[in-house]
């Protein structure tokens, strides 16, 4: 069967179960900070299980894109792990309880899609009699085929450390004899045999941030099963990488490469994940960084890469298998097509971007190499070449070996256990200490800020969140932050005289909450309060917001329709705008964008919202952003015939309220991905101000009246300092012909070799002067050796040079710097420092040259 079936066949046997079937949420999971990305079916139902929120359905089925990397190391190794995959998933929130969801499981498993269920074994948590008892008399699975096993395989959750969590079950396929990978094999010791396909969870508990299981509100069912493992059982093979969902991808790259899939069957795997892994993340929104999920995404990208060079490919390939997994994947995710030219344009920029680095890696370690004599490579270096280049160890201990190298193992592990403590205390995804929601009053918060921006309300629920309060009133005009809009602020003033200070409001799927501390009196949860939104910020915001709508519709105008929105921040200072474009725009473009915008600014559109279908707003042309998740019915924002897009936020009435629109910057964020950042209204008017003062400023200093002159006076100091620069360079020159020619007096020779040891005394000789110096003479004499040193103030700037076997410049430079209280280093045949001025040169002098002859001398 293959893989889209599949998908049909699950969906459309839970809907005949009356289950309501939801699309796969983004990656990035929504209002959840405690996650990186979406790891389980359930997480989008986290709120339906704490009771915090009304729907109205009973249960629900999906089919939801995951991404982990616990088990990174395993990936291409194993035959079943990955990084990206499927859960197939049903869930019940106070409807069908174990029973049911067992019942489910196994029909749908031996009955819809026929497994054999000889080959099925299932695994209950040691205290759960009543899942046992359900497995053996109402399913009848032979009593020998059920495991009870310990919190560690068989409890549950939560994702995310918080949430909902509970006893499992879980179902077991016998791949065969031939996957053993232990004796004896079983269930227990995690043979290879035996793999999990599908783990049924009982939530029957809430977990808090201190561990504390409570009773949940709706008591309910979360179950999951990986497409990947059962697409292997239905199509027959041994390994999720031999499936139509990892093949075609394989096969594309063993046609790019010409190699032999048996023989590099880990690689090849692992490359095979990692491509399906980047191409969902990146069309997901997440673009490669150093910190954050970006950073997660940069490292498996790079992994892939560092696999692919070991084989012998050292040229961008994976942005090419990015359309083969878009190829594979489009019928369940269409915006995958959509998706394509940004997926592989930032692909091949990354790619492009490390392989470099790794080129600037390997001179490092050459560089290692030739300065140090020891027999082990350090594991400062082996750390750096990981951290800094994205080396893998092995690939450094096989270079290493290849040079006839020890590896310090234990040094490069203790580096590295040290930047994980650190990554871990500097990580922004943790779970927050947080009280739990202490509930006034069920029901649901409402959002009045469109309408307007003070109104008197009561709080629903709140909880204390470190030193501040986090509360969600019944009817609130603060707008949360969302869709790229800066959340509001303001206060709340309560009957009992206690004034709240509100400094920020974020969505969450219980409403939108607002960030509080107390200002005046004491918080009462059970009191009426007046909330106030700061106008001012309101107001600046608002403009700013409808100024990106204009400015979505300039770009798409000016560049083409290829221009889509890749993300925003809207708050009252300025805004940014991130949009799809694959070059930089010039400077005719820019005023030109400025020029559309102002103009629409000052025609007084009158901005129109409209609530409607979201398939009909679709079809009458409004704009959305495929990463956002729209309800049937949606919000549409229009500036006239000029923009209409899907927005939730909030805006100005007409468009003479931006009152002026200019452009700061423009720069890329990432390949294919352009940002543009502006200001309007006070913002813009304050920075004309600030530029008129600055060019007041500069007339005055040049004593000239008008612009032209400026630029006149300008490119007269230009060229004047050009030609100022040219006479210092013709100075030096005949300075250095100078000094050169009293250095030659200062040679002597030793066992039928030159050497030179002398320090300058002029004024304005540094280290790339001495270089100059030192190539000169070099050129002049090809076996040279020998010490330069220039006084500069009161510092002794110094340069060795051997063309001796026999002599080390570095072991002399570090000699010298011990003398003069300095420092220096470099290679064996030239090294740099600097130090003192010694009290006695000549005696300095013959100390070097003593030095020299040391080396110098045959054994």
């Amino acid at each position: 069967m293959k893989s889209q079936d599949i998908r049909t066949v699950f969906l459309e046997y839970f809907r005949k179960k009356d289950h309501r079937v939801f699309k796969s949420a983004s990656l990035i999971p929504e209002n959840d900070p405690t996650l990186l990305f979406n790891v389980a079916g359930m997480v989008q139902f986290k709120p339906m299980f704490e009771g915090l929120v009304k729907f109205d359905y009973k249960s629900a089925a999906s089919i939801q894109k995951c991404l982990r990397v616990g088990d990174l190391e395993e990936v291409g190794k194993s035959p079943f792990h990955d990084t990206f995959f499927e859960m197939l998933g049903n869930f019940s929130f106070n409807d069908y309880f174990q029973k049911e969801a067992i019942k489910y499981a196994w029909e749908f498993l031996t009955d819809i899609v026929n497994v054999d269920s000889e080959r099925l074994y299932v695994t209950v948590h040691k205290d759960d009699d009543n899942a046992y008892e359900i497995w053996a008399k109402d399913i009848g699975i032979e009593k020998n085929r059920i495991i009870r096993l310990g919190d560690e395989t068989n409890f549950w959750g939560p994702a995310g450390g918080t949430g909902a969590c509970g006893p499992s079950s879980e179902i077991f396929y016998d791949f065969g004899v031939e996957l053993e990978n232990k004796s004896p094999c079983t269930i227990e010791n995690d043979c290879m045999r035996y793999k999990e396909i599908w783990n049924l969870v009982f939530p029957q508990y809430n977990q808090d941030i201190y561990k504390v299981r409570h009773p949940l509100k709706n008591k309910g069912i979360d179950t999951g099963m990986g497409l990947e493992r059962l697409a292997a059982i239905l199509q027959n093979k041994k390994s999720i990488y031999e499936t139509d969902l990892f093949m075609p991808i394989i096969e594309d790259m063993l046609n790019m490469h010409n190699y032999e899939y048996d023989k590099f069957r880990v690689e090849i795997n692992s490359i095979a994940d990692h491509v399906r892994a980047i191409t969902f993340a990146i069309a997901d929104g997440i673009i490669p960084e150093n910190d954050g999920r970006g950073y997660v995404v940069r490292r498996i990208l790079r992994r892939a890469v560092r696999i692919a060079y070991k084989m012998g490919i050292q040229e961008p390939f994976l942005y090419k298998l990015s359309s083969s997994v878009i190829n594979i994947m489009n019928e369940q995710y269409d915006y995958l097509n959509d998706q394509s030219l940004k997926v592989s344009t930032i692909i091949k920029a990354e790619e492009e971007r490390f392989l470099s680095t790794i080129g600037q890696g390997v001179a490092l370690y050459g560089q290692y190499i030739d300065k140090h004599s020891s027999d082990t490579l350090s594991g400062d270096i082996m750390f750096k070449l990981y951290d800094t280049f994205g080396f893998p160890l092995d690939l450094t201990c096989q270079m290493a070996a290849e040079d006839n190298l020890k590896t310090d193992i234990k040094g490069f592990n203790l580096l590295l256990k040290e930047a994980q403590e650190r990554s871990r205390k500097n990580t922004a995804f943790i779970s927050s200490e947080k009280s739990e929601w202490k509930i006034i009053e069920e029901d649901v918060s409402i959002f009045k800020g469109y309408e307007k921006i003070e109104c008197n309300s009561s709080v629903l629920m709140y909880r204390e969140s470190g030193q501040s309060l986090e509360i969600i009133f019944k009817e609130t005009p603060f707008y949360a932050m969302s869709g790229g809009q800066s959340g509001d602020s303001g206060i709340a003033k309560g009957e009992n005289q206690c004034c709240l200070s509100v400094s920020d409001t974020i969505k969450s799927d219980l409403g939108n909450v607002c960030i509080a501390n107390v200002k005046e009196g004491n918080f009462d949860p059970n009191i009426r309060y007046n909330l106030q939104v700061d106008r001012e910020k309101r107001k600046l915001t608002e403009r700013n917001h409808t100024a990106t709508h204009i400015l979505h519709s300039a770009l798409r105008y000016i560049l083409g329709d290829h221009v889509h929105q890749e993300g925003s921040y809207v708050g009252p200072e300025k805004l940014r705008f991130d949009f799809s474009h694959y070059s930089h725009l010039s400077e005719t473009q820019l005023r030109k964008v400025e020029e559309y915008v102002n103009k629409i600014i000052s025609h007084g559109i009158v901005l129109n919202t409209n609530i409607m279908d979201y398939k009909q707003a679709l079809k009458e042309g409004a704009t959305a952003l495929f990463s956002e998740k729209y309800n049937n019915s949606v919000r549409v924002v229009s500036v006239g015939s000029v923009s209409k897009e899907l927005c939730g936020g909030t805006h100005v009435s007409n468009t003479a309220e931006i009152g002026v629109f200019k452009v700061l910057s423009e720069s890329s964020v990432a390949a294919g991905i352009r940002r543009i950042e502006a200001l309007t209204s006070e913002s813009a008017l304050n920075m004309f101000i600030d530029e008129l003062n600055v060019n007041k400023t500069i007339r005055t200093y040049l004593n000239v009246k008008s612009n032209e002159e400026i630029l006149k006076k300008l490119e007269h100091i230009v060229e004047e300092k050009k030609s100022m620069e040219k006479t210092l360079r013709k100075y030096e020159h005949n300075t250095l012909k100078d000094i050169i020619s009293e250095i030659n007096e200062h040679l002597y020779s030793e066992n039928e070799r030159m050497f030179i040891a002398h320090i300058i005394d002029s004024a304005g000789i540094k280290q790339q002067q001495l270089r100059e110096i030192m190539d000169n003479l070099k050129s002049e004499y090809n076996n040279i050796s020998g010490f330069i040193g220039a006084i500069d103030h009161d510092k002794l700037h110094m340069i060795a040079f051997s063309a001796d076997p026999l002599i080390n410049a570095e072991t002399i430079i570090k000699a010298v710097s011990k003398m003069i209280k300095g420092k220096g280093g470099g290679r064996k045949d030239m090294a740099m420092g600097s130090g003192n001025i010694p009290l006695n040169i000549d005696e300095f002098i013959r100390n070097v040259r003593e030095l020299f002859h040391n080396e110098n001398r045959p054994d």
